[in-house]
């Protein structure tokens, strides 16, 4: 028997939860892909997962760096029209108001869709990037992700060079200035 089929149990998790959250100096949220399936942002992973529908290697660095048109075809589909149309829900309203209470010190999210910026959260670190800027593969110069600019194919910097979203692919290491302020909360 889980704890959803046991309506006592979830009110003493919840019950818990609140002591917790009460009596904390302060609380840091890690959140991943679950806090916006009910957004309408489908998770990467499980039967209803981007990658039932979608090869992973578009996510790939190696293939996008050799194959930039093809995965740009991709990457619009999924994180400029699915992810575009989300907006946050009681989740994330919930943790910036805890922000804004002074008890949430930071948020860090695997997310790369915004939502939680768009709730209100501030401190939000960002471990897998985020998909409102892009990053030039050349230079290393960072341009807000436009809808003009993502339907070119591939969008390219002032400086020539290949832009990709400012999110983390298969083969890239998480951000540093994300792990050490990570490191910090």
């Amino acid at each position: 028997m889980t704890e959803f089929e046991c309506p006592e149990l979830t009110q003493t998790i919840i019950q818990e939860a609140i002591q917790i959250i009460r009596y904390a100096r302060h609380l840091v949220a890690f959140t991943g892909a679950g806090i916006s399936v009910e957004s309408g942002v489908p998770p990467f992973r499980g039967p209803n997962g981007l990658w039932s529908s979608y090869d992973p290697k578009y996510l790939e660095l190696s293939y996008f760096r050799r194959h930039p048109e093809k995965c740009w075809r991709i990457l619009e589909e999924i994180f400029y029209e699915h992810f575009a149309a989300a907006r946050p829900n009681d989740a994330h309203r919930v943790l910036a108001r805890l922000e804004e209470r002074g008890l949430l010190k930071s948020l860090i999210t695997q997310n790369i869709d915004n939502l939680h910026q768009l709730a209100g959260s501030k401190k939000v670190i960002e471990f897998h990037g985020n998909t409102r800027d892009l990053l030039c593969l050349s230079c290393g110069a960072i341009t807000g992700a436009n809808p003009e600019l993502v339907r070119v194919r591939p969008p390219r910097c002032s400086c020539g060079g290949i832009l990709k979203p400012d999110c983390i692919f298969f083969g890239e290491a998480i951000p540093p200035d994300a792990w050490f302020e990570s490191r910090r909360s």
